[in-house]
């Protein structure tokens, strides 16, 4: 027969054995939980992502291809009131909202060396209008020290002029482009005129540029706040599914670019067609 102290020795000991014991199942219990947990809360957020991609993609084709406006695409999926705007409803469970607004105050970029960014100063929404804007703010970061310039090509026209499209190409004086050196903090462009509406492509030389920033401004001083470049639109989609929420933002000009083709096309203001008989070059 163990003595009396040995007996108390060996309880304790089994009591200690048997608390760990319970903490480590416990301990296997919660970690196995929250790991299951936070596998529902993955698959969850990845349908909810979808979902959000659901309601840029459909805002996308609401605004460039059915023509709808900005502005009404401000919609709830869950509400069902106009499929043909909100979307139809999602068969999963998931469900997304968006929140659309137009005018972006500063555009960046990056362009590799010799190619081309466009920014259009005209609003589609409103045709007619024209862009309001006197000058640009241009600045930027490149890979050859400092030494890079943007060649600026922009076509202006009255957007309220009756008829065709009357091109207006005597920007700068007699020349439709213009080359800016690199400098700090900015270059400013403000050869534009307020009544007008414009297409303005800039081209990277000597070297890739980055961190482009563009603003636009009401007047040719670059010391007031800058105004909205009116053909941007802004979507924050934003999805919901199960205990997961997520959301994205676009930030995109809303009418599609221009192909990277007709960088290499010579504008002209005669028709193409050269040495065939027709009016006259205007």
């Amino acid at each position: 027969m163990a003595p009396q102290g040995h007996a108390g020795t060996i309880l304790l000991l089994a009591l200690l054995i048997m608390s760990g014991v319970l903490i480590v199942g416990a301990s296997l219990g919660t970690i196995s939980l929250l790991s299951l947990r936070s596998a529902r809360v993955i698959d969850d957020s990845v349908v909810a992502f979808a979902a959000a991609e659901t309601g840029a993609e459909q805002s996308l084709y609401q605004i460039r291809r059915a023509g709808t406006s900005a502005t009404s695409l401000n919609a709830d999926a869950e509400d069902g009131s106009d499929p043909a705007v909100s979307g139809p409803a999602m068969t999963n469970g998931s469900a997304w909202n968006r929140a659309v607004s137009t005018g972006e105050k500063v555009l960046f970029t990056s362009i590799p060396k010799d190619k081309t960014y466009e920014v259009v100063l005209w609003d589609p929404e409103s045709p007619l209008s024209p862009a309001g804007i006197e000058s640009l703010g241009l600045a930027w970061d490149d890979d050859c020290g400092g030494t890079s310039a943007v060649e600026v090509l922009a076509t202006g026209w009255d957007p309220g002029a009756s008829g065709s499209f009357n091109s207006v190409v005597g920007f700068h004086g007699d020349s439709p482009s213009l080359t800016f050196l690199k400098l700090d903090p900015q270059v400013i462009d403000n050869d534009f005129s307020a009544s007008l509406a414009y297409r303005v492509r800039i081209r990277a030389k000597t070297c890739d540029i980055f961190n482009l920033a563009v603003r636009a401004y009401a007047s040719d001083d670059a010391r007031e706040e800058s105004v909205d470049i009116p053909s941007r639109v802004s979507v924050v989609s934003t999805g919901n599914f199960g205990s997961a929420r997520q959301a994205l933002q676009l930030n995109l000009p809303r009418l599609q670019p221009l192909s990277g083709v007709f960088d290499y096309v010579i504008f002209s203001q005669c028709s193409i067609l050269k040495g065939v008989s027709g009016g006259s070059c205007l």
